[in-house]
C-alpha cells in the first residue's frame, strides 16, 4: 500500500518541477501532464483493488480508510479528466488571444495544476489534523495562482477576494484545531498530538465545553473553504474568473476536500459536543447557503456564475445531509459528492468552450448551439439536466436520499425549506470539442448514472460506501 501512496505523492511535484524548467516543448509538456495523471490514476486503481475497507492502512504519517479512499477516487478522476482535456482547451485559449503561446505560460499552468492536485492528495492521506490544516492552506495558495492565471484585472480582483475571505476562514479553522489540541492536552496529554486515529479512539474523554467551541470554529472555518454562506463571497468571482478547467477542479475537487476535512473533525467532536448541536448548526448553514444561492441561479446571466451559485446550492445540500446524520444521509452525501464533482467539471469545461467560441459569458447572447455545435450543446443540456437532479443522473438519487433522511430524522422544517427553495429554481438552457474531449466528458456523465443509480448492485462500491459511513457515524 505504501508504494501506491508514494507514487501518488511523488509524481505530481516531479512533473510540476519539470514543467517549470522550460526545457520541453508544448507538445512534450502536454504528454508529460497526461502521462503523470494517468500513472497516478493507475496507482489509485491498484490501491483501491488491494484495499480492504474493513482494515484501514496506517503508518506514522499516512492513514487511508474507506472515506479517504472514496474522496481520493473523486479527485483522481477529475485530475485525469483535466489532464486529457487540457490540450484542446489551452489551444483554444491561445487562439482566442488569452494565452500568447509562450512555452513558459503553458509550463506554468501545468506546474500549478500538478501542485494543486498534489496538495489535495496530501489533505486526504495524512492522519494528523494539524498537517491536514497545513495542506488545506497550501491548496489555497496554489489555487490562488491558478485563479489569477489570466492576469486580468477581474482575475486579480477575484484572487484577492479569494485569498482574503478564505484566509479568514482558514484562520478560524486553525483556531478550532488549536482548541481541539488544548482539549486533547487537558484530557489525554501531549502523546500523539492531533492524531486523528488517537483522538477517534479517545473522543469521549474530551471536555464537552471545549469540543463545542472547536465545533463552531471548525464548521465556519472549513465551511468557508467549501463555499458555505455567509462566507461564500469569494466563490462566484473565483469560479467565474479562473480558467474553466480550474473552475471545474475548484468546484468538484477542492469542495470535496473541504467537506472531507470537516467530516474528519466532526467525527472527533460528535461524541462530546452532541449530535443535537451539530445537526442544528449544520442544518442552519445548509438552508442559509441554499437560500442565498437559488435566487442568484435564477436571475444570473453569466454562464460561469450560474454554475458557481449552483455549486453553492449543492454544497448546502451536502451539508444538510451531514446535519441529518443518519446512515442513509451520510451515504447519500458520499454519492452526491461524486456526482456533483463529475457533472460540474463537465459543465465548467463546456462553459469554457462556449465562452471561447461565442466570446461572451452572457447566456442571453448565445443562440443556435444545437444547430452550430450539436455535440457541445448535447453535453451542455445533459449536464444541466444532471445538475438539476433529474433522473437518471446521479444527483437525482442522492438528493432524494438526503431529503428522505431529513424527514426520517424529524428535521421537517429544514427539509421543507430546502424542497421549497429547490423547487423554485430554474436554469436557462466540426464542433468545439476535440476527439479526446468527447469520450472523457461522456464517461464522466455515464459514471454518475451508474454510481448514483446502481451502487447497491456494485458490491465493491457499496461495501466501500458502507465502511465510509461507519467511519463517520460509527
Amino acid at each position: 500500500m505504501l508504494e501506491y501512496i508514494l507514487i501518488l505523492l511523488c509524481l505530481p511535484p516531479i512533473c510540476a518541477l519539470l514543467a517549470l524548467t522550460g526545457m520541453f516543448s508544448n507538445n512534450v509538456l502536454h504528454w508529460l501532464h497526461r502521462l503523470t495523471a494517468t500513472a497516478v490514476g493507475v496507482s489509485v486503481g491498484l490501491l483501491a483493488a488491494n484495499f480492504n475497507p474493513a482494515q484501514p492502512y496506517m503508518d506514522d504519517y499516512f492513514y487511508v480508510d474507506a472515506l479517504s479512499l472514496w474522496v481520493v477516487i473523486i479527485i483522481t478522476t477529475l485530475y485525469v479528466a483535466a489532464s486529457w482535456t487540457a490540450r484542446s482547451y489551452l489551444t483554444r485559449e491561445e487562439r482566442c488571444g488569452v494565452l500568447k503561446g509562450e512555452q513558459l505560460q503553458t509550463g506554468r499552468y501545468f506546474a500549478l495544476m500538478q501542485f494543486f492536485c498534489w496538495t489535495m492528495f496530501i489533505v486526504l492521506l495524512v492522519k494528523n489534523l494539524g498537517l491536514m490544516w497545513v495542506a488545506i492552506e497550501a491548496t489555497t495558495l496554489i489555487s490562488a495562482l491558478l485563479i489569477s492565471f489570466k492576469f486580468t484585472r477581474a482575475a486579480l480582483e477575484a484572487t484577492w477576494k479569494y485569498i482574503m475571505v478564505c484566509t479568514v476562514g482558514i484562520c478560524l479553522a486553525l483556531l478550532g484545531t488549536l482548541v481541539l489540541y488544548y482539549a486533547q492536552l487537558a484530557a489525554l496529554g501531549s502523546e500523539n498530538a492531533l492524531s486523528w486515529v488517537y483522538l477517534h479512539e479517545n473522543a469521549t474523554s474530551l471536555d464537552p465545553s471545549l469540543t463545542k467551541l472547536a465545533l463552531l470554529f471548525l464548521v465556519i472555518g472549513y465551511g468557508t473553504k467549501a463555499g458555505m454562506a455567509p462566507m461564500h463571497t469569494w466563490l462566484p468571482d473565483a469560479y467565474a474568473e479562473a480558467p474553466s478547467l480550474t473552475s471545474g477542479m475548484l468546484s468538484g475537487a477542492l469542495c470535496s476536500c473541504a467537506i472531507y476535512v470537516l467530516l474528519r473533525n466532526l467525527v472527533i467532536l460528535l461524541p462530546t459536543a452532541g449530535s443535537e448541536m451539530m445537526s442544528s448548526m449544520l442544518l442552519f448553514f445548509a438552508v442559509l447557503t441554499v437560500a442565498v444561492a437559488v435566487p442568484f441561479v435564477v436571475v444570473q446571466r453569466d454562464v460561469k456564475r450560474i454554475l458557481a451559485y449552483s455549486s453553492m446550492e449543492n454544497i448546502g445540500i451536502m451539508v444538510a445531509g451531514i446535519g441529518a446524520f443518519s446512515a442513509l444521509s451520510i451515504k447519500a452525501v458520499m454519492l452526491h459528492m461524486y456526482s456533483h464533482a463529475m457533472i460540474k467539471f463537465v459543465l465548467f469545461y463546456i462553459a469554457g468552450t462556449i465562452i471561447q467560441e461565442y466570446q461572451t459569458r452572457n447566456m442571453m447572447r448565445i443562440h443556435g448551439m444545437i444547430k452550430d455545435v450539436p455535440h457541445t450543446a448535447t453535453f451542455w443540456l445533459t449536464g444541466m439536466l444532471g445538475i438539476l437532479g433529474l433522473p437518471p443522473m446521479g444527483l437525482f438519487f442522492s438528493k432524494f436520499y438526503i431529503m428522505s433522511a431529513l424527514f426520517n430524522e424529524g428535521h421537517w422544517v429544514a427539509g421543507s425549506l430546502l424542497i421549497v427553495l429547490l423547487a423554485g429554481k430554474r436554469q436557462p438552457l466540426g464542433d468545439l470539442l476535440g476527439a479526446i474531449d468527447v469520450p472523457v466528458l461522456a464517461l464522466l456523465l455515464v459514471f454518475t448514472c451508474i454510481v448514483g443509480a446502481g451502487f447497491e448492485n456494485l458490491p465493491w462500491l457499496n461495501n466501500l460506501l458502507n465502511h465510509a459511513v461507519r467511519v463517520i457515524g460509527g
